[in-house]
């Protein structure tokens, strides 16, 4: 099963609409393409679903207005984290077809989605993933899930929003995958525009997952900047980055305006 990718607003100036107008012609020749490698990754995954529950990050029990209960000692397997294996096909694709010198994706998880990403790098012929994840219990894993697939990657032992200057090339593709709330998501693409190459594409996985989310998604999918707006099945949003300089401008200027705001509260 596939993915569907529906547009919700595109512009004359979207680079990204012709390209995945084309994805469901070619999602089958690439799947099958990418067999082996694919049943490598989720070969990499059973091993880490024997690996059992481990700790959810500590910062998860503060966080407000989440859209699940946590619990006092939550821990996580990899099947109740990972991105589903249509998506993350999807991910592979996307990057074969951009050819992106940079994707940014946080949290890492287990690495399941990254691991995609690479595989989608290396067909493409190059490229570097910047990946962040805090848990210091689930980091190791990610590096072993990572390295099985190989490409070139940092993958940062902390948060995306506290370790900016590990990302040293402009961001072609991101990915916000940490903690699904408004307040977190909000200021993480805000700082994803910062450090974006122009036309970006920026994915907000858990667009659905509470009403919170639902509320983040509506505000952004509503800015008049982006040149298009996708949802790729139910559950990750899409948002296209303007490719003019005037539009960049404008995205760094409220990057600035949102930092220096927080400053100061």
């Amino acid at each position: 099963m596939s993915v569907v990718i529906k547009p919700l607003r595109v512009t004359d100036k979207s680079r990204m609409a012709e390209v995945f107008e084309r994805y469901p012609e070619e999602q089958d020749r690439f799947d099958t393409e990418n067999v082996a490698v694919f049943d490598k990754i989720e070969t990499a995954v059973y091993r880490t679903m024997n690996k059992g529950k481990l700790p959810l990050w500590s910062a998860y029990k503060r966080v407000r207005n989440y859209g699940v209960k946590v619990g006092q000692n939550p821990k996580r397997d990899v099947e109740e984290v990972r991105t589903q294996p249509d998506y993350c096909r999807f991910y592979a694709w996307l990057a074969a077809q951009t050819k992106p010198e940079a994707v940014l994706e946080f949290g890492s998880g287990f690495g399941v989605s990254g691991m995609y990403w690479l595989a989608g790098m290396k067909y493409a012929g190059g490229g570097t993933l910047f990946s962040f994840e805090p848990n210091r219990l689930w980091t190791p894993i990610v590096r072993d899930n990572f390295a099985s697939v190989g490409g070139s990657y940092d993958l940062t032992e902390g948060t995306f929003e506290g370790n900016l200057e590990r990302i040293t090339t402009s961001v072609e593709i991101a990915l916000i995958d940490g903690i699904h709330t408004r307040y977190f998501v909000r200021q993480q693409l805000a700082l994803i525009e910062g450090v974006a190459a122009k036309g970006a594409i920026v994915l907000i996985d858990g667009i659905n997952f509470s009403d919170s989310m639902k509320k983040c998604w509506g505000e952004i999918q509503a800015r008049e900047d982006f040149v298009g707006v996708w949802e790729v099945g139910a559950r990750v949003g899409v948002v296209e980055l303007p490719s003019s300089e005037v539009g960049i401008g404008a995205a760094v200027a409220r990057f600035f305006a949102r930092i220096l705001g927080r400053n100061k509260a």
